[in-house]
């Protein structure tokens, strides 16, 4: 599962918002990518570290308006991976 953090300030260089979301994910962030750090439009995919899925929309709704270089932070879960659903 993924979630997606959109409306990263432009003066937030790409390891400024690793260190943020490793440090509000904890164990969670299992892969951080930062895409366009600097320009308008910036944004980071986290591979999150869950086998549930709401547990991603509970992430991101703790991350949804955060504040990152004085911008606050847009989160959303990604329900839809590559990955097959967990056994039951």
């Amino acid at each position: 599962m993924n979630l997606i953090v959109r409306n990263i300030a432009e003066s937030c260089s790409e390891q400024e918002v690793r260190e943020f979301l490793k440090h509000e994910l904890g164990h969670y962030a299992k892969h951080i990518e930062v895409v366009d750090a600097g320009k308008p439009g910036a944004y980071a995919t986290v591979e999150l570290d869950a086998q549930v899925p709401y547990v991603g929309e509970v992430i991101a709704r703790q991350i949804h308006g955060k504040q990152l270089g004085g911008v606050a932070l847009e989160a959303s879960a990604d329900l839809f991976t590559d990955e097959p659903p967990a056994a039951q």
